[in-house]
């Protein structure tokens, strides 16, 4: 079980940070728009792993900060991206962007791997990252679900990047079971909050696609009156006209032959 769970831990870790490509696949194909995506996912993302790599070379465990570096990496690349997408494809603005992630993904690496590990004791400095750590991983599974307010009120589905969502519950459900066997509590807190954040999101995504049959929500006049109901009230209106015309011939013909 102690082999075998990181094993599998770090393949699913590796899936849930290629995810996102889904998301930026369904932008260029122009089925989802660039606010459609939760940007949430990749500031926690790279955050989250910035302060795994921290926890990781503090312990000098080899594993943990080369699967670190590996989903950093990925993560910001995703934020490379994006940031170009948000800049509008203005070069100037995404160079600034991009300054400004690397700058501070480098300063709180500093901050949690040599500030606080060398003004401090050694074992204070892993605890205090190590719990940390937790609290951004508990924020990283609830990152994809950002819009969950702005979902239930538009039922619109989609801003719920469900391949991600489904990785990271799988991803949390893994490592809680492998904390259960050691009973740490630093892999049982995060990974439960994990699985129940996710299993809101996939919750809310498939309810809204049951319900509405996996298509868009029907967009409203300004009346807030459904497209849909409006034309059909428009075809009864006019199959009434029609009637009415046709008695009215009818009643003209009669007196006519009279």
């Amino acid at each position: 079980m102690s082999q075998v769970v990181p094993v599998l831990g770090t393949i699913l870790a590796v899936g849930l940070n290629l995810s996102p490509c889904v998301l930026f696949y369904e932008y260029f194909k122009g089925k989802r728009e660039l606010s459609t995506i939760p940007e949430m996912m990749f500031v926690v993302g790279v955050f989250c792993c910035t302060t795994n790599l921290a926890y990781g070379l503090l312990k000098d465990d080899l594993n943990l900060y080369l699967n670190s570096a590996i989903c950093e990496i990925i993560q910001i690349t995703y934020a490379t991206v994006y940031l170009f997408l948000y800049a509008n494809k203005d070069l100037s603005k995404w160079f600034l962007y991009v300054f400004i992630a690397f700058n501070l993904t480098l300063e709180i690496l500093y901050i949690f791997y040599d500030v606080i590990a060398h003004h401090t004791s050694k074992d204070f400095g892993i605890n205090f990252t190590g719990w940390f750590n937790v609290f951004m991983t508990v924020c990283n599974a609830g990152a994809p679900g950002q819009k969950i307010i702005e979902v239930w009120k538009t039922q619109n589905f989609i801003l719920i990047p469900i391949f991600t969502t489904i990785a990271q519950i799988l991803c949390s459900a893994l490592w809680g079971f492998y904390g259960f066997a050691d009973m740490d509590l630093k892999l049982i807190l995060p990974n439960l909050l994990g699985v129940v954040l996710c299993a809101i999101q996939i919750f809310s995504y498939f309810y809204f696609y049951l319900k509405l049959h996996g298509k868009p929500p029907v967009t409203e006049n300004k009346e807030n009156v459904p497209i849909e109901e409006e034309q059909e009230e428009q075809n009864d209106i006019k199959e009434k006209l029609v009637e009415n015309n046709n008695s009215k011939q009818e009643v003209n013909e009669s007196d006519s032959t009279q």
